[in-house]
């Protein structure tokens, strides 16, 4: 028997699913992998706006990494009931499933807040199997329903679900965060006996290789959607509450008329509200432009067709995201609107980079100054794009987050890891 313990990364999201945490999470097997560590993914179906995708079987490989789904019922993402009915039935299913499996060598488990509550159902499961486990903050619960206003702030729901988020986050041998302001974060909701020191700041990522900076007279994308005689500002991803997507629009109303168009890539649950809130402003189809999300393979092209990438964080999410998207706009070499308080992750990596301009929620004058500048200075996109894709390279890809969890998860309790 085998003395190297396995471990084992519990994701709701997994290879082929679209959603970002599916694909940071199969990075993430994949690169500890190949540094050596007995990787297992548990996972559930595809079904994060991915219809295209076939059922998987129960048990396969993925560049090496052993993939298990469970046979809990998954919904494609059309509604939050739909979302809230896929949360619960994977939590339960794989509380359960773990709490009955026969173990025959040690097990580390290592999870991400996806779903909600897979943080408070793995540490029970850890506890009483008496497994090490760490904990990836991708978003902060029960912050993030709090803030939308889906839990009561300080009701008996938002009490006790911090109560028990506080003992898995106490639980825990090693807690991922995002950025710094989210290290606060969960260090004040950890409360006076928690170990800050065992919080590790490690930065979400991009490919490198598969994201780079393309000219838009040299992008089919950027030709085939007229993008490429036009001052293009492109946001692509999750279209969700916690997104301000309202600033932009309402910017594009500002700049009607200056030969600035606004591309909005992706789908999600705030979408209808913001394509009425073009429409309402007669803007869209000819300056606030809709598409759905873009194949993959199409990414490279789709992420790199505009001029100007949006970053943007509702007010009051400080520290409880971290937008992926970010990585993602810096690897593309464009300059990065950051619609974010001054002092929230996004904005210090952006302006401490000089990769872009940042503005806070609802300044849109300050927005359409931004957006004035870099379409009469040329000269400053450039700039700010190459100090994004420089800043990119030496900060934010794969291989340098990767070589980050495998140095937190193998060397002894105590040490931290910050990027």
């Amino acid at each position: 028997m085998t003395h190297e313990p396995e471990y084992l990364l519990v994701t709701e999201y997994f290879h082929p699913d679209t959603a970002s945490t599916g694909q940071l999470m199969t990075d993430l097997a994949v690169g500890l992998n190949d540094r050596g560590l007995d990787m297992t993914v548990y996972t559930g179906q595809p079904n994060y706006h991915s219809g295209d995708n076939e059922r998987q079987p129960t048990r396969s490989l993925h560049e090496g990494v052993l993939v298990r789904r469970i046979g809990a019922p998954q919904f494609r993402q059309t509604s939050l009931l739909r979302r809230l009915i896929n949360w619960a039935a994977f939590t339960i299913w794989m509380t359960a499933l773990l709490l009955v499996e026969r173990v025959e060598r040690e097990r580390k488990l290592v999870f991400v807040t996806c779903p909600p509550f897979l943080p408070v159902a793995m540490w029970a499961v850890c506890t009483i199997r008496r497994w090490e486990y760490t904990y990836i903050a991708y978003d902060l619960y029960p912050d993030e329903p709090v803030e939308l206003g889906y839990v009561p702030k300080d009701g008996l729901v938002h009490r006790a679900w911090e109560a028990l988020d506080r003992r898995a986050l106490l639980g825990a041998e090693h807690v991922v965060a995002l950025g710094p302001v989210m290290k606060e974060r969960i260090s004040a909701k950890g409360g006076p006996s928690f170990d800050a020191e065992k919080v590790s700041i490690i930065h979400n990522w991009e490919d490198e290789e598969f994201i780079t900076p393309m000219a838009k007279s040299d992008n089919w994308f950027s030709r085939e959607h007229g993008l490429d005689e036009q001052f293009t500002v492109l946001y692509s991803g999750n279209i969700a509450e916690f997104h301000d997507l309202e600033t932009l629009v309402r910017t594009a109303a500002e700049l009607d008329g200056e030969d600035v168009q606004f591309l909005i890539i992706g789908e999600g649950d705030n979408k209808r509200r913001i394509v009425d809130l073009a429409e309402e402003h007669g803007l869209r189809g000819d300056v606030v432009r809709f598409l759905p999300y873009q194949p993959w393979e199409d990414l490279p092209y789709s992420l790199t067709s505009a001029d100007v990438s949006v970053v943007a964080v509702k007010e009051g999410f400080e520290g409880i995201v971290v937008s992926s998207k970010l990585y993602t706009a810096m690897a593309a070499g464009q300059p990065v609107l950051t619609i974010a308080k001054e002092d929230d992750d996004e904005a210090r990596i952006v302006t401490g980079f000089d990769a872009g301009i940042q503005a806070e929620q609802g300044a849109v004058e300050e927005v359409a100054v931004a957006i004035r500048r870099w379409k009469e200075n040329p000269n400053l996109v450039d700039r700010q794009g190459a100090n994004a894709r420089e800043a990119f390279e030496e900060r934010f890809v794969k291989d340098a987050a990767m070589d980050q969890y495998h140095k937190m998860l193998t060397e002894p309790s105590g040490r931290t890891v910050k990027a």
